[in-house]
């Protein structure tokens, strides 16, 4: 894939950010922190989902144990209303847009070349979202 094509997908995956933070702001700002913390258990189930096979290959592992970690850590860091739970949720956000660029999808894949760039961009703007102060959050 192109350098452009992956640049083109990273600012389409950070415009989609934005996107849903004006969302979110407009319909539940109380809750950034919980519906991005299910938002990373859900960004974690797309690889292992778009799957056309199932196998016990590396890829398919490291999947997995990406769902099983991002999944606990945006449940249960979301469960806290503190802002240091918004900060878990952010370094999970972050951890992902790394997973994304570095993952290989293997065979079985039905994950389009520019997803993991476009993945990336929406997590980094979803990390943005969460380490901005959150002035309708109970408590902050």
């Amino acid at each position: 894939m192109s350098v452009s094509t992956k640049v083109v997908s990273v600012a389409a995956g950070l415009a989609l950010a934005g996107a849903s933070e004006l969302a979110l702001a407009k319909l539940a700002p109380r809750y950034r922190v919980p519906v991005l913390g299910a938002g990373l258990g859900a960004a974690a189930a797309v690889y292992p989902l778009a799957r056309s096979a199932r196998s016990r290959s590396a890829p398919v592992v490291r999947e997995l144990v990406a769902l099983a970690v991002f999944g606990a850590v945006g449940a249960l860091a979301a469960r806290g209303g503190s802002s240091a739970a918004g900060r878990v949720v952010a370094a999970g956000w972050l951890a992902h847009a790394l997973f994304d660029l570095v993952h290989d999808t293997g065979e079985h894949s039905r994950i389009p070349a520019w997803y993991p760039a476009f993945c990336a961009g929406y997590d980094l703007g979803a990390t943005a979202v969460l380490l901005r102060p959150n002035p309708d959050a109970p408590g902050l």
